[in-house]
């Protein structure tokens, strides 16, 4: 397990985030609304996990009426399955839990099996589903956990 730093972004961290987003996803958060979420305190943050001076994975976390919502989680392919993901979601439980959240949620493609797993082990579960939720069809899967987060 790699111990990283949690951090803040910051507006300068615009471009190696958009490069992890785009070196993780086929189809990337647009660029423009990061760099305003990251020049706009607002209800959204954003977290980055540092390794060697370099950002591995970040991830957006969002307030959504009482809940916490995970926008994101986007850690580099060469850093995966090192702890880093479980880092950045426990921070943001931290995080939630000081905005007084008493539960998280987040959206999965229903093809990504390493993520779905991930977020059981967190003590997610299956809320419900929704059919062609992203830009190429794929369902999302929506699923829900009570904080604190914890390892199962």
């Amino acid at each position: 397990m790699l111990i990283a730093d949690i951090d803040f972004c910051k507006p300068e961290d615009l471009e190696e985030l958009y490069a992890i987003e785009s070196a993780c996803f086929k189809d990337p958060l647009n660029r423009r609304v990061m760099e305003h979420d990251l020049a706009n305190l607002g209800q959204t943050v954003y977290l980055k996990a540092v390794v060697d001076c370099a950002i591995a994975g970040y991830g957006i976390l969002a307030r959504d009426g009482a809940d916490a919502h995970v926008l994101n989680i986007a850690v580099m392919p060469e850093y995966r399955s090192n702890g880093i993901g479980l880092q950045l979601m426990f921070s943001f439980g931290e995080i939630a839990a000081e905005w007084g959240s008493k539960n998280m949620r987040l959206e999965v493609r229903k093809g990504n099996s390493h993520a779905r797993h991930f977020y059981l082990a967190l003590g997610f579960i299956y809320a419900k589903s929704i059919r062609n939720y992203y830009a190429d069809g794929e369902d999302a899967l929506i699923m829900t956990a009570r904080l604190p987060l914890a390892v199962k």
